[in-house]
């Protein structure tokens, strides 16, 4: 049974969630908070799988009840936030900072309907995530060498969803030193989170990092990310690599999609195309990073061990679309080698 404490200042917000959370098969509210003070009284004892949690709240706040339960429990943390421009920035740094996943919190029927699926999915895949990390369940038993070639690649391209932003953060900042091809980034996160999301790599990483725009040529020492709501393509240009957006017509389940991007990638760099493949729920990316690596170009996996959630390596790793698996740190080492010698 997975265990969640939802925290939220609104009574009526947190008698809604209860409600809904306990009709999840597999799940039960083990208590709520009305404030961050209140929600540590729940970390006295056996600490709650999941926490959902509010970021705009008085008194402590959101972002340093994220900070101190990930100092003192393995709970895995969902953002539940109305994402106001203050609340996205807030959020952002909640992410950056240990917390696991974000959900906007829903103000239509049709919100209502998508948040209902959405939550029940995320709990399941954060509380089984919590469950596996707390029995240390060890999933892939190679982590492969990491010889890599002489030719110095022509871009780097990036996936990650649930636990992605830490990644990301956590392997940009083992290259911030060093010269980088282009770096191209596809990261699911609701759209008004991603803007800040970019801000905040650029500001603490000290790198060029924001978010691409149409017909936008890659740059040697920028990183880009995809915008949410169309597919981000990139095309061979005859100083590197074009972004193409185009709106979504496959009926793909992730706009943008990261199998979409990779595939691109793979048709236009081959051989001189990284990919990397993070923390996320689900499989999107797993089918592209292995067309990245059937083109002859270089693939890393995030271990499932150090994932927030490792549906999507694991996907990566079953279609066999890379034998370097490995914590994003390590990742960025290896790349920060082969880049700075090259």
């Amino acid at each position: 049974m997975i265990r969640v404490l939802v925290v939220d200042d609104s009574v009526s917000f947190r008698k809604s969630l209860s409600f809904l959370l306990e009709k999840i098969p597999g799940v039960t509210v083990s208590g709520t908070a009305g404030s961050a003070e209140e929600a540590l009284d729940y970390f006295q004892g056996s600490p709650p799988d999941v926490m959902t949690l509010d970021i705009e709240m008085p008194g402590m706040g959101g972002l340093a009840l994220a900070e101190k339960v990930r100092a003192i429990a393995r709970t895995r943390i969902l953002i539940v936030s109305s994402f106001t421009p203050q609340g996205s920035a807030i959020a952002v740094q909640a992410l950056l900072r240990g917390a696991h996943d974000i959900l906007h919190k829903p103000r239509t029927s049709d919100e209502e309907f998508l948040f209902r699926t959405e939550i029940a999915r995320k709990v399941r895949a954060l509380g089984k995530s919590a469950d596996e990390e707390r029995e240390g369940i060890s999933r892939v038993s190679k982590h492969g060498t990491v010889s890599l070639p002489h030719d110095r690649p022509k871009i780097l391209v990036i996936g990650g969803s649930t636990g992605g932003p830490l990644a990301i953060s956590e392997l940009l900042g083992e290259l911030k030193e060093c010269p980088l091809p282009p770096v191209f980034i596809v990261q699911h996160m609701p759209p008004g989170v991603l803007p800040y999301f970019a801000e905040r790599l650029s500001k603490t990483l000290g790198m060029d990092v924001g978010m691409a725009f149409q017909g936008e040529v890659l740059s040697p020492d920028t990183t880009r990310i995809a915008p949410a709501g169309l597919q981000s393509l990139l095309t061979e240009a005859a100083d590197g690599f074009r972004v193409r957006m185009e709106e979504d017509r496959s009926g793909s389940l992730h706009i943008p999609s990261i199998d979409r991007t990779f595939e691109s990638v793979a048709s236009v760099a081959g051989t001189r195309a990284v990919g990397v493949l993070l923390s996320g729920l689900g499989d999107d990316g797993a089918r592209g990073l292995k067309m990245i690596r059937d083109r002859k170009g270089q693939t890393f996996i995030q271990s499932p061990e150090s994932s927030a959630v490792a549906g999507m390596p694991m996907a990566a790793i079953s279609e066999g679309a890379s034998d370097r698996i490995l914590s994003p740190q390590d990742i960025g080492k290896a790349l920060q080698s082969w880049f700075s010698a090259r």
